[in-house]
């Protein structure tokens, strides 16, 4: 019942009754919007106090982070918080966002999005070059960003997906030309015998 954790998701409407006990939308004025940058990093030692102190933080200037994520972004503990970050394309498997570091140095920046095998599954770049990004606040993607206006996208670029692709490809093929080949063999027999 946190509604910083509510926020930090980016929900935009809740569901409520009215008067006549039917359900309406009301706005949440609150909403951290799909990305913003922190001016404190509290750090945790592990998953579970990560879940724990998401029930007192704020999530617009504060993000909680595994101590397993430090090599990642240093020894960083505060910082501005000073930038914009818009999304300028949205596909389920490729987004685009346009990132506006204020600061003269690195911030984090935190993406209310769903944080899901990264760096694995899921990669991440800015200006076209690979970078790593980790995960805070338990569920969302926060990366470093450098000072200045940068292009960040996130892909997801599994690669199960492309290996079951292929190799789909090839029992497909091999499929393709046994049919072929049996045809090819009927058609065969069928001049043979006449």
């Amino acid at each position: 019942n946190n509604r910083e954790v509510i926020n930090m998701l980016n929900t935009k409407y809740f569901i409520v009754s009215d008067q006549n006990k039917q359900p309406v939308a009301q706005q949440n004025p609150e909403a951290n919007g799909v990305g913003w940058f922190v001016k404190k990093i509290k750090w945790v030692s592990n998953a579970n106090e990560e879940m724990l102190a998401l029930n007192n933080f704020n999530s617009k200037t504060e993000a909680i982070v595994d101590s397993r994520f430090k090599d990642l972004i240093g020894e960083l503990s505060t910082q501005s918080g000073t930038g914009t970050l818009n999304l300028i394309q949205y596909d389920p498997k490729h987004m685009i966002y346009e990132v506006n570091n204020m600061d003269n140095k690195e911030q984090l920046a935190v993406f209310s999005e769903i944080y899901y095998s990264g760096n694995k599954d899921w990669k991440a770049y800015i200006d076209g070059e690979y970078a790593d990004h980790l995960r805070v606040n338990y569920v969302l993607r926060a990366m470093m960003i450098p000072s200045g206006t940068h292009k960040v996208e996130f892909i997801f670029e599994p690669k199960s997906y492309y290996l079951g692709n292929q190799i789909s490809l090839g029992f497909s093929s091999i499929l393709v030309l046994l049919i072929i080949g049996t045809i090819g063999m009927e058609l065969k027999n069928r001049r043979l015998n006449k």
